[in-house]
């Protein structure tokens, strides 16, 4: 039995109705209650943009690699897309795919909402020209451009969300302001498509802690499916206007949508997704205890393969007669990837990142080896294991 329940968080916290479905902040919760998840999400905002530093600027710096052809074997190698959060993509497939989704030029914002308030505590943009990452910019909490206001609505850019009460709705109202902010700072793009992204911090934190591509992605569309699968208030996590394409996707379910984003991003192979280095170390540092908490978890139960995250059953959260799994995800039974043991790995390389040539179709009772390695790491860092 859980240490902590559902009821023991307070009524008045904007994300409440929501994190159960934000599956590693729900047994965060369960494990340290309320009080220590929030301390967490909060002292998270203070380290963001140091988290988003390395991964932005890796993912520019990788772009222009393999674009002038520093880099060989692409294929090989894993960085990020802008256009989703937090989605591994192959090197070779970055470009065609971003400009799939998000046309010839786009900023890409990210407005990031407080678990308690529903406050925006900051954004992160970046900007895509033919489809590659070129530039990027965070603003913290404390940043006076957060009190910007709407020119016709008067609201804050911090407090818009709040009094606007739909994410959706939220986000265009704050597109009207971040256009003017951006041609402002880059006039050159004025005419480029703006697409924002709403989402608690729980969820972007959620992100951090999903061990494989598959995990990611298939969370993506738990965000949108909790307004229209399983009818709550609103989204986690809303793209505004939403890519006509993503959209389709999500409305194929949660399956066939990870299936389909898998396949753009990786051709539908395994990557166990990196916490690099400087930003584990931080962690370490101001949560050990959370730390350890989630390296045993990877180390005990290990990682689902993706075959499980495409059948795992949904959370019945409406079935209030039984409340101790209620908000339980079921995965299909059988063993998951001990990635320590069967790939021959530390710790610290699991954690660098592992790219496997192993996919949907990969059965269960297929147990893996260090052969199944293709390469190790990310952007320029990446090791390729047949070398």
């Amino acid at each position: 039995m859980s240490k902590y329940t559902y009821g023991d968080i307070p009524e008045e916290i904007s994300i409440k109705p929501y994190l159960p479905l934000i599956h590693n902040m729900w047994e965060l919760f369960k494990e340290f209650g309320f009080e220590r998840f929030s301390k967490f999400s909060k002292d998270s905002q203070d380290t963001c943009y140091d988290f988003f530093e390395t991964r932005f600027n890796e993912s520019i710096k990788t772009s222009k690699s393999v674009i002038t052809q520093e880099m060989t074997n692409p294929e090989k190698i894993l960085s990020y897309t802008i256009i989703l959060p937090n989605v591994s993509i192959r090197a070779d497939l970055l470009q065609g795919t971003q400009k799939l989704f998000s046309g010839d030029s786009a900023d890409v914002t990210y407005i990031i909402l407080k678990h308690d308030t529903k406050e925006v505590f900051g954004l992160l943009n970046g900007h895509l020209e033919d489809g590659l990452p070129v530039d990027w910019w965070f603003v913290h909490p404390e940043d006076e451009l957060l009190d910007r206001r709407h020119m016709k609505l008067g609201y804050k850019i911090r407090e818009l969300p709040k009094k606007i009460k739909e994410i959706k709705k939220s986000s265009l109202r704050l597109i009207d302001i971040l256009k003017d902010i951006r041609n402002e700072r880059t006039p050159q793009w004025a005419l480029a498509d703006y697409y924002c992204i709403n989402a608690y911090e729980t969820f972007a934190l959620n992100l951090l802690f999903e061990p494989s591509n598959y995990e990611s992605v298939a969370m993506g569309w738990d965000g949108w499916g909790a307004k229209e699968i399983y009818k709550l208030p609103d989204y986690i996590f809303a793209q505004a206007p939403w890519p006509s394409m993503l959209n389709t996707f999500m409305h194929m379910g949660r399956s066939d949508f990870t299936v389909k984003v898998t396949g753009l991003t990786t051709e539908h192979m395994m990557y166990l997704q990196p916490f690099e280095e400087k930003n584990r170390e931080m962690f370490k540092n101001i949560h050990a205890e959370i730390w350890d908490w989630f390296v045993n978890r990877v180390i005990k139960r290990g990682i689902p393969y993706p075959i499980q995250t495409l059948n795992t059953e949904l959370p019945n959260i409406k079935n209030k007669s039984d409340p101790e799994n209620r908000f339980q995800q079921n995965y299909p039974k059988g063993k998951w990837i001990n990635p320590i043991e069967e790939l021959n790995l530390s710790l610290d390389e699991l954690f660098d990142g592992v790219f496997l040539n192993i996919n949907h179709q990969t059965q269960i009772n297929e147990r893996l080896e260090p052969s199944n390695i293709i390469s190790t790491g990310i952007g320029r860092n990446t090791k390729f294991r047949d070398e």
